[in-house]
């Protein structure tokens, strides 16, 4: 055996007998960490909102398509003789 083998050998068994501290973490987990975080894209603040965004935008846009659906016929009448002959200060103040 050479030197090389020898010194390996006695290198392994004293890391073999070290203690193992409990909730220790294993070895090379902090490089793991850092190389993940810096491998992962940036994400902006706003981003946990976007899809959520996209959603509201959609239920936004069918509630006007639904508002303009239910009020066509009263949009497409004519409502001018209905506000000429409205007497809307006397209907206010009557009070019987």
């Amino acid at each position: 055996m050479n030197s090389f083998d020898r010194q390996w050998q006695k290198l392994t068994a004293l890391a073999r007998s070290a203690p193992v501290e409990p909730g220790a973490a294993p070895h090379g987990f902090a490089t793991r960490v850092a190389a993940q975080a810096a491998a992962a894209p940036a994400l902006g603040p706003w981003a946990a909102f976007e899809h959520f965004a996209l959603r509201g935008l959609v239920v936004a846009a069918a509630f006007g398509v639904a508002a303009i659906a239910f009020n066509y016929s009263s949009l497409m009448s004519d409502q001018s003789d209905d506000y000429a002959s409205a007497d809307t200060v006397g209907e206010l103040l009557d009070l019987s």
